[in-house]
C-alpha cells in the first residue's frame, strides 16, 4: 500500500478509522480549552460585579427599613 495523500477525506475517499475520530476529538478538546480560558476571565469579573451590586442592594434595603417614618413623641405628667 502506498502513503495516505493529503487530499483524501475519511468517509468520501476512504473509509473512517479510529485515528480520524481521534484526531477530530482532540480538535475539538484543543478549541474548548482555548474557548474555556478567555471565558473564565470574563466570568470572574462579571460574578464579582453581582457580587458587589447585591451587597450594595441588601445595604440600602436594610438602611431604608431602620429608618424610622415617624417621630412618636410620648407626653407624661407627673
Amino acid at each position: 500500500m502506498s502513503k495516505k495523500a493529503a487530499s483524501e477525506q475519511p468517509g468520501v475517499d476512504r473509509p473512517i478509522r479510529l485515528n480520524d475520530i481521534e484526531e477530530g476529538l482532540r480538535s475539538l478538546k484543543s478549541d474548548i480549552n482555548t474557548v474555556k480560558e478567555s471565558a473564565t476571565g470574563a466570568g470572574i469579573a462579571a460574578g464579582l460585579v453581582v457580587a458587589i451590586l447585591l451587597v450594595l442592594l441588601a445595604f440600602s434595603i436594610g438602611r431604608s427599613r431602620g429608618k424610622k417614618k415617624f417621630a412618636f413623641v410620648e407626653i407624661r405628667r407627673a
